[in-house]
């Protein structure tokens, strides 16, 4: 059995790490770029979604109160075949996501590298993540808490930056690719799904729910901010400073040799994302252990009470996967494989919520579903066109 540990704040703060730690730092620039006038509509939509989501998995959350209520509902709902399409996404999307965030982590450290120098440095990370893992939920969350509070007074400091600038020097004003906005801005917020894996650590279950609104709208809020800063204080971006868009706004501000920090500091904060998402599916898997007996080694647990099966069987197939070491398949395999689960869980709890009687809330997670069924199609047909 886990440990019962994690409070509201421990969940509202893994929630936030997993979600901001990575496209906070990386890819608003991206968002802001490519949406030009059209990124504040832009994020609003992947906003929505993202919120529509989590109604959607608080009501999942709500009827079966485990690590792997995602695939319950699916199978509760659309079947045993449903079921294991959605806990295959589940695995192929948290595992993936901890392997794009590993290769960007590698290219920071080693952007002249081999491929072989890039693979050994990604497995280098994941292993030592696996040792702090074992470590058990205690050490994890202190170490997970401490990194994140920092993570959030720097882009507190940025979304500062662009409530006061008020959209000044608007050099964003300019035509833009929107659907491609939408999809960067959802990468950015995208994450607070990793909260739903540690039910069985919370010591209060239904702060569960609340997480996942907490910190989707703490992440939405300073996105907004620091999406703001950007678009009124810097220049119009280019693909080669869109990815540095943070570090060049504090630059403005505060010299350019805050760059370098940047640089660390973003090589910090996508591993932080990275350990919250690894330990979150170390924990999915342990749930499946516990539904399911063929599975059942993937409970055991070491004296720190941590799965250290799961644990170890997330870093074996990361260090796997991480061979592929291509970002731009990595990262169209994530946002996929996200859209793909939102769209089952959305539409298996519209369905409950439909037998039950609560029309209201059926039609809220019936757009939803809708929501992102639309992207993944539109996703498709501009692959399409783009090979055209």
């Amino acid at each position: 059995m886990l440990e019962r540990s994690l409070t509201l704040t421990d969940l509202t703060l893994f929630g936030v790490a997993s979600i901001l730690g990575s496209g906070g730092f990386s890819l608003i620039g991206n968002g802001v770029r490519s949406g030009g006038a059209l990124w504040p509509m832009a994020l609003g939509t992947a906003a929505v979604l993202l919120l529509g989501s989590a109604y959607s998995y608080a009501g999942a959350h709500s009827r079966f109160n485990t690590n792997t209520s995602e695939s319950d509902i699916i199978e509760a709902e659309m079947g045993k075949g449903m079921s294991w399409i959605g806990t295959g996404a589940i695995l192929v999307y948290n595992i993936v996501s901890i392997v794009v965030i590993l290769v960007v982590c590698t290219r920071l450290l080693a952007p002249s590298g081999t491929w072989f120098l890039q693979v050994a440095t990604a497995v280098f990370l994941l292993s030592c993540m696996t040792g702090l893992a074992l470590t058990g939920i205690e050490l994890n969350k202190s170490v997970t808490n401490a990194t994140t509070y920092a993570l959030i007074g720097v882009l507190v400091i940025a979304a500062f930056m662009g409530f006061g600038g008020a959209f000044m020097e608007g050099g964003h004003a300019v035509p833009g690719d929107f659907m491609n906005s939408v999809w960067m801005f959802l990468y950015v917020l995208v994450g607070f799904d990793a909260i739903m894996k540690f039910t069985e650590e919370s010591v209060v279950d239904s702060d569960v729910q609340t997480a996942f609104f907490l910190s989707n709208g703490i992440s939405i809020v300073l996105t907004l901010g620091v999406a703001a800063a950007i678009a009124s204080w810097l220049p119009p971006l280019t693909k080669d400073s869109e990815s540095n868009a943070l570090g060049l706004l504090f630059a403005k501000f505060f010299g350019k040799g805050v760059l370098g920090s940047f640089r660390w500091l973003m090589i910090v904060f996508l591993l932080l994302t990275v350990f919250v998402v690894f330990l979150a599916t170390s924990r999915y898997l342990y749930g499946l252990g516990e539904k399911m007996e063929f599975l059942s080694p993937l409970t055991a647990v070491n004296e720190a009470q941590a799965p250290w099966v799961s644990i170890m069987t997330v870093f074996g197939v990361g260090a796997v996967l991480s061979m592929i070491n291509h970002v731009d398949t990595l990262v169209i395999i994530t946002d996929v494989g996200f859209a793909v689960i939102a769209t089952l869980v959305a539409g298996s709890v519209a369905i409950a919520d439909w037998h039950d009687g609560f029309l209201t809330s059926a039609a809220i997670n019936g757009a939803t579903a809708s929501g992102f069924l639309g992207l993944i199609t539109t996703a498709f047909l501009y692959r399409i066109k783009g090979r055209e």
